[in-house]
């Protein structure tokens, strides 16, 4: 009889393992065109975005190749323009620039958002599989704030085939936090 009361407390105890949906690759944006690390594997800087153009110029049509990058060193983005043989002609500096998140940096940014012990408390809830979206770039307006520039922050959601919001929360990717664990203040609002 003491086993058996032992054996039900602990699975009664036991939190409910969250499921979550497969994340198909249209769903995300292009892979970076480059990332650098340092020795450490952390990301110097990511390349979101190439492209050509042509331009009329003085000397007549010229066609330039486009970059957008992000910096997480400088914490600054960058657009920087090149020759078509990749010969740097200028670079244009901008704290909240550096184009739309890359695949890698969603993907990071799910990682982080599945592991913040505030969302966890949320997701377990769910018996559904849990399905994420995001990656929409996120700033504050105020210095001092978290995501103020140069912080490249991005919305990461959650939700299930039933539920259209379950969790939205900030992540930023400089430091892998979650500033905003609950965006929208859902997690404390009772059940109407």
């Amino acid at each position: 009889m003491k086993h058996l009361m032992l054996i039900g407390v602990l699975v009664m105890g036991t939190a409910h393992a969250i499921k979550y949906d497969t994340i198909y690759e249209q769903d995300l944006s292009a892979p970076a065109i480059k990332i650098t690390q340092d020795d450490a594997g952390n990301w110097v800087e990511i390349t979101t975005s190439q492209w050509q153009d042509t331009v009329q110029s003085d000397e007549g049509q010229k066609s330039f190749i486009y970059q957008l990058s992000f910096n997480y060193v400088e914490k600054t983005g960058y657009l920087r323009t090149y020759t078509t043989d990749m010969a740097l002609v200028s670079e244009v500096k901008h704290p909240d620039g550096g184009g739309m998140a890359s695949r890698e940096e969603i993907m990071r940014s799910f990682e982080i958002f599945k592991q913040h012990p505030d969302i966890i408390k949320v997701l377990q809830q769910e018996q559904e599989p849990i399905k994420l979206f995001g990656g929409f770039g996120y700033a504050d307006d105020e210095p001092g704030q978290s995501c103020y520039q140069g912080q490249r922050c991005v919305h990461v959601f959650a939700h299930t085939e039933s539920k259209a919001l379950v969790a939205h929360a900030i992540v930023k990717l400089s430091d892998q936090s979650v500033p905003y664990p609950d965006f929208d203040g859902l997690y404390n609002k009772k059940e109407e």
